[in-house]
């Protein structure tokens, strides 16, 4: 099997663009694919989404909804929201979602409760997210070779 790192890769398989700096793929089939853990992958993007100096998309929520396996009305009701609010914000895609900043900042706090990270890494958080996050963003950069499978 044939493997090469490609400096930069741009990724669209979690709903979102994810920027991927010296990736590691590998040749299937005749296609290059990215060559991963995929769990690791999904559970270092959700720490960069936590930490991320913008707000969240709609497509960035969804994909934290799914990833820890949780309904519309259960992701609803954890954060004491209705599902249609839920709904609204998914349905933004890649705009942001407008949610009120308290919202975001539970989720992303959430978000690193789910991961087992730290006290301190929480406590950290908090303290970051004291101001609202820009609305303007760039895709997650991540470094692939901390990656590969």
């Amino acid at each position: 099997m044939e493997k090469k790192i490609q400096k930069k890769y741009l990724d669209n398989s979690l709903g979102f663009p994810v920027v991927l700096v010296n990736a590691p793929l590998i040749k299937v089939r005749g296609e290059w694919v990215l060559h991963v853990n995929y769990n690791d992958y999904q559970q270092s993007i959700l720490y960069l989404l936590a930490h991320k100096p913008a707000r969240l998309t709609g497509d960035e929520i969804k994909f934290a909804r799914k990833f820890f396996e949780m309904t519309v009305r259960g992701f609803a009701d954890r954060f004491s929201v209705k599902h249609p609010s839920v709904l609204k914000w998914e349905k933004k895609g890649g705009a942001f979602t407008q949610m009120a900043w308290s919202t975001e900042k539970d989720i992303r706090l959430f978000i690193l409760d789910e991961l087992k990270e730290s006290a301190v890494e929480l406590r950290a958080l908090y303290r970051a997210l004291k101001n609202v996050a820009a609305e303007v963003s760039d895709p997650v950069v991540i470094n692939g070779k901390e990656l590969a499978a």
